[in-house]
């Protein structure tokens, strides 16, 4: 049997082993609240910088999107813009013809019935009538002198009159001239986009 020394050496002992068994305890159970709370922590600014790097990318993306939009609308309203000059440009050739229509008459009367073809004054309506904006320096007026040796020249019945030449010439002026104004405003707005970085 033991005595009391031996059970007082074994209490001893059996304290001494419990309080090391709750000290080794005690020790696991803080580190793994601290390395829990330290993954806990390592976690969360994992998670905040992830949602910052996403809620910068979804803002960058936001203003990217706001920027083309943007750059869009101003884009059309330049094609607007444009296409309302166009239209301008044209109701002005259309005036441009019906008046250059107008003085064929007149000016087929004033080069006189002694012209086969196009007389002075209706060659610088034909000029005029293609867009041409220089004028004939130095071209005499309508004079039929100036017509030599009309028995050698066609009848004037033959051909095409100069009336038609200067409609013609009215209609193909117009079509042109339209033409180059289209060719004008899609460069400028081509060039408007360059500049503008679309």
């Amino acid at each position: 049997m033991l005595n009391n020394a031996g059970f007082f050496s074994a209490l001893k002992i059996g304290a001494f082993v419990l309080l090391v068994l709750g000290a080794i305890w005690a020790s696991y159970q803080w580190g793994e609240r601290d390395t829990s709370r330290a993954y806990q922590t390592q976690l969360a600014q994992q998670s905040a910088s992830h949602q910052a790097v996403l809620r910068n990318q979804a803002e960058a993306q936001a203003s990217t999107l706001q920027q083309a939009a943007a750059e869009q609308q101003q884009l059309n309203e330049q094609a607007q813009q444009i296409g309302w000059q166009l239209i301008q440009a044209r109701a002005e050739l259309v005036n441009v013809k019906t008046q250059l229509k107008q003085r064929i008459g007149n000016v087929t009367l004033t080069d006189g019935k002694l012209f086969t073809g196009l007389g002075p004054d209706s060659l610088q309506l034909y000029r005029t009538a293609l867009g041409y904006t220089d004028t004939l320096a130095g071209l005499p007026a309508a004079n039929a002198r100036h017509a030599e040796q009309t028995g050698q020249a066609t009848a004037t019945d033959s051909g095409l009159p100069p009336a038609d030449l200067l409609a013609h010439a009215a209609d193909y002026g117009q079509w042109c001239q339209e033409l180059d104004a289209r060719l004008s405003a899609f460069i400028t707005l081509h060039q408007e986009a360059i500049n503008g970085h679309f």
